[in-house]
């Protein structure tokens, strides 16, 4: 991703592209119901019977953008270690063995991860990989955050209900 412009765009409509890769295509995540979820979490502070249900479906509409885009990443992480190992395969069988023949060296795992990482397709794969994972991890993050704030939500409005008033000084 060296040299390339931000791949978040900032607008009302804010996306994340996946940059194409091998035979995999460029795909592009929909992060709006997230954003529009992350700005209203400091809502569910003060959260009341009647923001609660506008409150509770902001929160899951970004719960369920964001899984939907957590199973997308997974599967191109699948589809990237797919790719990896192809390579790998192709490397080892094909070139490795006259490598060690042309340098006079024997088999060894060092010797062997060190020709997988002077090929530059190899390299680019495990650095989809990487990505994709870092990707997985920030949404994920996101997951979390939508389930507490919805959990905590619930718990306020459970302590209204318990005590029979609806005044904001719970405790």
């Amino acid at each position: 991703m060296s040299e390339q412009t931000l791949p978040v765009k900032f607008a009302d409509v804010v996306e994340l592209d996946i940059p194409p890769f091998d035979d995999r295509p460029a795909i592009t995540l929909e992060f709006t119901s997230i954003k529009e979820g992350e700005k209203r979490l400091i809502e569910a502070k003060v959260v009341n019977p009647a923001t609660y249900s506008e409150l509770e479906y902001s929160f899951n509409e970004g719960y369920r953008e964001a899984k939907k885009n957590l199973s997308i990443i997974g599967y191109e992480i699948t589809q990237a270690e797919r790719i990896q190992r192809r390579i790998k395969s192709e490397l080892i069988l094909d070139e490795y063995p006259f490598f060690l023949r042309e340098n006079k060296l024997r088999d060894s795992a060092t010797i062997r991860d060190a020709f997988l990482e002077r090929n530059q397709l190899y390299v680019d794969a495990q650095e989809r990989i990487n990505m994709l994972k870092a990707m997985e991890s920030l949404v994920d993050g996101k997951i979390r955050v939508f389930e507490n704030v919805c959990r905590f939500m619930r718990k306020g409005m459970d302590i209204l209900i318990r005590r029979g008033s609806i005044n904001p000084n719970k405790y």
